[in-house]
């Protein structure tokens, strides 16, 4: 399971390094794992796994530990990353080296963004002074374009693979990647089945299109976002997939520590993100804890009393189940937080990740066994 945190998921690579190495102690000895469950950058880490074979070289982990390092910090030769790119971004033209490569996309570029962007703003203040009601210019999708990510995504990402992923065989290769829909306020997962040629791509993006930050994303009709807003770990699916031993990856704290930094805009909201993910994840755990323990109490009257209780649950959905989890000591991450998609940033998160998995204790970690 791995969850969403944008730039931060880097560090669920290196914890993913130390499992597949043989490195950390709590996946020695147990069989490659089956599903793979992810919300947000930590679903585009899933789907790229699950779209290798077993076997392939070079290996899953090691593939997208190359697009992490190798990729994300860059945009082909732009300046920018390949996440997203900052329209209007006139810093480019102080950059010699890239405005020598390509001069003129980058004044195409440029224009295009002022000729999509000054509509929307004059909209949005004709709007705000008609209704008196400014809370449209809160909305800074605009400003970012996703189009790097989704041909980085394109190009990553096998679909076919995943698809035959959920063929009766062995290794199994199960993928479970969480949405939020727009308007409904739900959940939407998606699973093997829907990572087809037109829509596949799409499910991931959307599963990590942060609100405010990104666009939705639209699949048959329907508006898709940032899936941690409903499930930022998502136990349950993976519960319902049938595993009984689960390895949770969360890029964030179990305690958010105060920031050294200067207050800022910026830094309320990673804060204000980071303790609510943390939040999230600490209910669902408690949830699952209280599920283990009825099971257990379950077994001990049917012992007792020889009255099978069991019975009267949903068959597999409340099954007992082991839950390993990691997770940092400190925020990892550059001072941008979420959006710290640099170079520096993101091999100190790997490096972070490979650190705590290989020392993982499941006492400290508060794994629920």
């Amino acid at each position: 399971m791995l969850s969403g945190g944008g730039a931060r998921a880097a560090y669920e690579v290196g914890i993913l390094k130390s499992m597949y190495g043989g490195r950390c102690p709590a996946t020695r000895g147990q069989n490659p794992p089956e599903v793979f469950c992810g919300t947000g950058a930590g679903g585009f880490n899933a789907a790229v796994i699950a779209g290798r074979l077993p076997g392939q070289y070079p290996s899953p982990v090691e593939y997208l530990e190359s697009l992490w390092a190798d990729e994300i910090p860059r945009e082909g030769r732009m300046r920018n990353n390949r996440v997203y790119r900052r329209r209007l971004d006139t810093l480019q033209f102080f950059d010699i080296p890239f405005m020598w490569r390509r001069p003129l996309k980058s004044w195409l570029l440029w224009f295009q963004d002022f000729g999509l962007i000054v509509p929307e703003l004059i909209g949005r203040t004709a709007k705000a002074i008609a209704t008196l009601d400014a809370s449209s210019w809160l909305d800074l999708s605009i400003w970012h374009d996703m189009s790097p990510m989704r041909r980085l995504i394109s190009e990553s990402v096998n679909l076919g693979v995943i698809r035959d992923g959920a063929n009766e065989q062995r290794p199994q290769r199960l993928l479970r990647v969480i949405a939020t829909e727009r308007g409904a306020g739900k959940p939407h997962i998606f699973t093997n089945a829907d990572f087809n040629e037109e829509d596949g791509y799409a499910a991931i993006l959307a599963s990590c299109a942060l609100p405010i930050i990104f666009p939705p994303v639209k699949i048959k009709g329907r508006e898709y976002m940032y899936g941690g807003l409903v499930m930022q770990t998502p136990l349950q699916p993976a519960v319902d997939a049938g595993c009984t031993i689960i390895h949770l990856i969360h890029n964030e704290p179990r305690h958010a520590a105060a920031s050294d930094e200067g207050p800022s805009a910026r830094d309320a909201l990673n804060r204000t993100i980071q303790v609510a993910l943390s939040a999230t994840l600490e209910r669902d755990l408690e949830s699952r804890a209280r599920v283990n323990a009825i099971r257990d109490l379950f077994g001990k009257v049917k012992t007792e009393t020889g009255v099978d209780v069991e019975s009267y649950l949903e068959p597999g959905r409340y099954r007992r189940v082991q839950v390993h989890q990691y997770r940092p000591s400190k925020p990892v991450g550059g001072k941008a937080g979420l959006l710290d998609f640099t170079r520096p940033a993101i091999e100190a998160a790997i490096a972070a990740g490979e650190r705590d998995g290989a020392a993982h204790n499941c006492a400290e970690s508060g794994c629920i066994l």
